[in-house]
């Protein structure tokens, strides 16, 4: 409390204070009040906000008075300065802030007053029109011009307008970032809106964000010309940025991009982008942790340590970032190569990672500890604190098993020997088990499907990731189970397995309720191009089945069909898809309608028979049916050969295709038939047999004799 009262500070003397006011305001019937004392000087930081605001303002009257001394001097206009010039003038410094989240009127430019000259008056005085900024919302951040230009007279900005600008990072955080989260909304709004100047590094994943969800914008500003050149504009500078630059956020900018890749083009322009991706993810440290034996050697030793590229993370929404990053990386890297033979670029002996915590507790900016993620190389998992996963953790998992699996398929088999058969079986029941232990272990909310589309769940919506999750998972099982349900070579030894097929069709049925989940509940833009792979593998299974098993095609191929279309007005990978399996079925129920030959049967389309082929990706399919003719059934497809793409066609391979069934020793890959005898456990193949080809339309087997349900523990 003050040493005075109030009136007796304002007598100037010296308070006589009594129990509970001052004599003298007693004897002279005044109201004694005791103010509480106040800190002396200013408050915090006023100083430089008030030094910010003074140097703001002489740098506009600089701005103004070089502009006047320079008309004073030339009659002519000053040629406009740069987008970067105008950037450094109109920016206000640093100042100390709080976390600042965009308002509304932030993007729709709600005017503030001002105290400086307005844009006309400065027409009228010196006969030229200036980008003065305003109010706070109107300074030059982007380097851009004004709101009130047309933006067809913005050729020469790079940014869209601000508004737009703002809508678009919005767009960003409700198409994208649902299904691969890796930026913290919060902070990163704040970073490229808020109040402090824009470093490069934010331009940069500005321009990242802005090339990816252009898609989404039906912003009537952004014709087609617009919407090219400014998607051309800012995946150039991403890139260029990307190869000089190596830090954090360049990488989140050039994964966004990627992201953007993959869903547009198919094939060297997103493979090179990953390479340089996946090699600068390891080099800055991001795929272990800092707590690692490969960082931190918890035994004495003389080998070389890793060089430390990266400062430690300052926060804890900063080392999630960059954990979540890096499995951004690591998803991309497996749908990529899991299409080819090809081994993967991130090898799981480099990773030493810890799981991404669920995504509520990031964006609430609560710091947990999730368990290690499964490797070779990793023996201790004591920390298991289920209550800190969420989808995109268990999303990781089961991409680290697709992984697994898609290993063990490009391993050679030689169907012909019954020891290497077995121990291709083995190995099949080893991942058949662990996938299914995985989803049993699954959290019931995570895991329980059935209760979702079940009546007292239909008004709980399912979330992006946990979409993603489901359609990952029963695209493992489909990949690991079509091996053994639709082998394109055979061996007495080695045959169909109905059991096989049974859970492909499963997985396809289950894939198939998602999708319905999906277009009535309004969600399929929240989905990305890993989306749109699981449909098309869903819809191979029904084609392929259904042609050479059945004889009826599933109708359920039609929903997935007509959703790929309309995934692909956003990611034309799925239009690819979708025309490709339309262009199939089409000939497929043509030949169905045909009349039968003198005995009763009907020739099977050579575009079905290539569908079959389990072996091929949908580049091979794309390349070998668009070239067949219209309905040309007589002609029977080749043995699958190893085929070089000429250049001209590697635009068009598609990194989301695998299906790439047990490889054959190079011996194998031909003309072959099978003899009764064997030698040893060889079965003999006599030179000049038949080809193998004719069983591509004949996967029947006897379910009673099935070797996948023989000798289950």
């Amino acid at each position: 409390m003050s040493v005075s009262c109030e009136l007796c500070k304002t007598r100037k003397v010296k308070c006589d204070r009594g129990q509970p006011s001052c004599g003298w305001c007693v004897k002279n019937t005044h109201i004694c009040e005791y103010k509480q004392r106040k800190k002396p000087g200013l408050r915090a930081g006023y100083g430089r906000e008030l030094e910010a605001r003074l140097d703001r303002l002489e740098d506009i009257i600089q701005k103004q008075q070089n502009q006047i001394t320079q008309l004073s001097h030339n009659s002519n206009p000053p040629s406009h300065s740069s987008p970067q010039q105008e950037s450094s003038l109109f920016r206000s410094p640093p100042m100390i802030h709080t976390p600042h989240i965009p308002r509304p009127e932030t993007a729709l430019f709600i005017q503030k007053p001002s105290t400086f000259p307005s844009q006309s008056s400065l027409q009228s005085d010196f006969g030229y029109s200036a980008p003065i900024p305003q109010s706070p919302f109107e300074t030059d951040r982007f380097a851009g011009p004004s709101i009130h230009q047309p933006i067809a007279q913005q050729n020469d900005n790079a940014f869209p307008p601000y508004d737009l600008l703002y809508g678009l990072a919005d767009l960003f955080f409700k198409h994208i970032n649902t299904w691969c989260p890796i930026l913290h909304r919060p902070t990163t709004l704040n970073s490229l809106f808020g109040p402090s100047s824009l470093e490069e590094a934010d331009r940069i994943l500005l321009h990242a964000i802005v090339a990816t969800t252009l898609r989404f914008s039906t912003d009537p500003r952004l014709t087609p010309e617009n919407r090219d050149r400014y998607h051309q504009t800012s995946k150039e500078k991403v890139l260029l940025y990307g190869l000089e630059n190596s830090s954090v956020k360049s990488l989140q900018a050039m994964v966004i991009l990627a992201l953007d890749l993959v869903g547009c083009s198919n094939g060297p322009p997103g493979w090179n982008l990953l390479a340089l991706i996946t090699r600068s993810v390891v080099q800055l440290g991001l795929a272990t942790e800092s707590s690692s034996p490969m960082v931190a050697p918890q035994l004495a030793s003389i080998y070389t340590l890793r060089a430390m590229v990266l400062p430690e993370p300052k926060d804890w929404i900063e080392e999630e970032s960059r954990r979540r990053l890096f499995w951004a990386v690591y998803i991309l890297d497996r749908y990529a190569t899991i299409a080819t033979a090809f081994d993967f670029a991130l090898d799981e002996k480099e990773i030493d990672r810890r799981l991404p915590c669920r995504d509520d507790l990031f964006g609430r900016n609560k710091s947990v500890e999730t368990r290690w993620f499964a490797t070779p190389e990793r023996t201790d998992y004591a920390m298991n604190k289920v209550e800190n996963l969420g989808s995109f953790s268990y999303y990781v998992e089961i991409i680290g098993i697709l992984s697994r699996i898609h290993k063990f398929l490009k391993k050679p088999v030689d169907i012909t020997s019954l020891s290497s058969v077995e121990v291709w079986q083995t190995e099949y029941r080893d991942l058949d088990r662990e996938i299914e232990t995985w989803k049993y272990n699954l959290p019931s909310e995570y895991g329980n499907a059935a209760r979702l589309f079940s009546a007292s769940g239909a008004n709980k919506l399912a979330n992006s990731g946990w979409v993603m999750l489901h359609t990952a998972y029963h695209t493992a099982v489909i990949r690991l189970h079509s091996s053994a349900a639709y082998p394109t070579h055979r061996s007495p030894i080695f045959t169909p397995s109905f059991s096989a097929s049974q859970r492909c069709l499963s997985a396809v049925e289950n894939i198939s309720t998602l999708c319905s989940y999906v277009n009535e509940n309004n969600m399929l833009t929240k989905l990305g191009p890993p989306f749109a792979f699981s449909l098309w593998v869903a819809a191979r299974v029904l084609l392929v089945h259904g042609s050479t098993i059945d004889h009826q095609v599933n109708p359920s191929i039609n929903l997935l069909v007509s959703t790929l279309r309309e995934m692909g007005r956003y990611w034309e990978v799925g239009s690819r898809y979708g025309n490709l399996l339309s262009r199939v079925l089409q000939e497929y129920q043509d030949s169905q309608r045909a009349p039968a030959s003198f005995n009763g049967e009907r020739v099977t389309p050579s575009t079905v028979k290539i569908l079959a082929d389990m072996r091929r990706c949908a580049f091979d399919l794309d390349f070998l049916i668009s070239r067949q003719p219209k309905h040309a059934a007589t002609r029977a497809p080749s043995i699958t050969p190893a085929r070089t793409p000429a250049p001209n066609e590697l635009e068009y391979l598609d990194v989301f295709d695998f299906f790439n069934m047990p490889r054959l020793p190079v011996s194998m890959d031909g003309p072959m038939s099978y003899a009764n005898g064997a030698v040893g456990d060889q079965l003999q193949i006599p030179d000049g047999g038949p080809s193998n080809e004719f069983n591509i339309t004949n996967f029947m087997v006897d379910a009673s004799s099935d070797w996948f349900m023989k000798n289950q523990t």
